[in-house]
C-alpha cells in the first residue's frame, strides 16, 4: 500500500514537472513569436519612411541655370549625394526653372548653391543670370529700373536669358535669407560689397564665392571639395575655403581665388 502511494505520488510529481515544461515551452513560443513580429513591424515602418521625402531636417537648394548649356551631371550627382549623406533634404532646380522669380522667392534654405553665370554690370552691380530665357517684353517694369537686365554669357552661340541685379535675391521675403549660407560659382562673385551687405541684412550666415573670372570646371571641382568639407568632414567655413585653397589653389587660367564672407 506504501508502494501504491509512492508510485501514485512519483507519478504526480512527473506530470507536474511535464505540464511546467509544456508551460515554459508554450511561454517561449509565445514571446519568440512577439519579438518576430515586431522586428518585421519595425522593418516595414522603416522602410516606409524611407520612401517619404525629408521634410524635416535641414534644407538646402541647388539652383544650376546652366543645366541646359554647361550640364555637370557628375558634379549634381556628386553634390547631391554628399549634402543627403550630410542630412540635407535637397531641392534641385536646373535650367529654365531657375527663373527671375525663383531667385526672388528664394527662401528657407540652410545652403543656397547658386551655379549660374554672374557678372559686374559698367553700374557696379552683380548681376546673377538666370536660366530663363530672355524676351523683352516679360519684366518690363524691372527692366526699366535695371533689376532685370537681358544677359549674355562669353559663348556667342548662347542664347541671352534675364539677368537679375543680386541686391534683390530672396527680396520678397524680407527674412528669407536668415540662416542660409550662400555659395555662388559665377564670377565676380565677391566684388559686389553692397550686394553681400543686403544678403547679410536680410539674415544671410555666410557668403562665398570667386573674386575674379573662374572656369566652370575648376568652380565645380571647387565647390564640390568645400561643400564635402563643410558638412562631412565638419570643418568651419574658415578651415574649409583654406583647405581647398590648399588642395587645388587659385583659378589655373583666371588665378580668382575662393573668397568667404560673414556678418560683421
Amino acid at each position: 500500500m506504501d508502494g501504491k502511494k509512492r508510485s501514485a505520488l512519483s507519478k504526480r510529481k512527473k506530470n507536474t514537472k511535464l505540464n511546467s515544461n509544456h508551460k515554459w515551452l508554450k511561454a517561449t513560443f509565445v514571446v519568440f513569436v512577439a519579438i518576430l513580429f515586431l522586428f518585421f513591424a519595425s522593418l516595414l515602418y522603416l522602410n516606409s519612411l524611407s520612401d517619404q521625402p525629408n521634410t524635416t531636417g535641414s534644407r538646402a537648394a541647388i539652383l544650376d541655370g546652366l543645366y541646359n548649356t554647361r550640364p555637370n551631371s557628375v558634379f549634381t550627382r556628386n553634390l547631391t549625394s554628399i549634402l543627403k549623406a550630410a542630412g540635407f533634404h535637397v531641392d534641385l532646380f536646373q535650367g529654365e526653372s531657375v527663373t527671375i522669380d525663383l531667385l526672388r522667392n528664394i527662401r528657407g534654405y540652410e545652403l543656397v548653391i547658386l551655379r549660374l553665370h554672374s557678372g559686374i554690370h559698367t553700374d557696379k552691380f552683380l548681376y546673377l543670370f538666370s536660366g530663363e530665357p530672355y524676351t523683352e517684353s516679360k519684366y518690363a517694369a524691372e527692366q526699366l529700373s535695371r533689376a532685370v537686365r537681358k544677359a549674355y554669357s562669353f559663348d556667342e552661340e548662347e542664347a541671352p536669358v534675364f539677368a537679375l541685379n543680386s541686391v534683390f535675391l530672396g527680396i520678397n521675403n524680407p527674412e528669407g535669407l536668415t540662416g542660409s549660407t550662400i555659395i555662388l560659382t559665377g564670377c565676380n562673385g565677391t566684388n559686389d560689397s553692397y550686394a553681400i551687405q543686403r544678403f547679410f541684412e536680410r539674415g544671410a550666415k555666410a557668403y562665398v564665392s570667386w573674386n575674379g573670372y573662374v572656369d566652370l570646371s575648376y568652380s565645380d571641382s571647387a565647390i564640390l571639395m568645400l561643400v564635402r568639407f563643410l558638412y562631412l568632414d565638419g570643418l568651419n567655413l574658415e578651415e574649409a575655403v583654406e583647405k581647398v585653397l590648399k588642395d587645388i589653389g587659385p583659378d589655373p587660367f583666371y588665378a580668382s581665388t575662393m573668397e568667404y564672407y560673414v556678418p560683421a
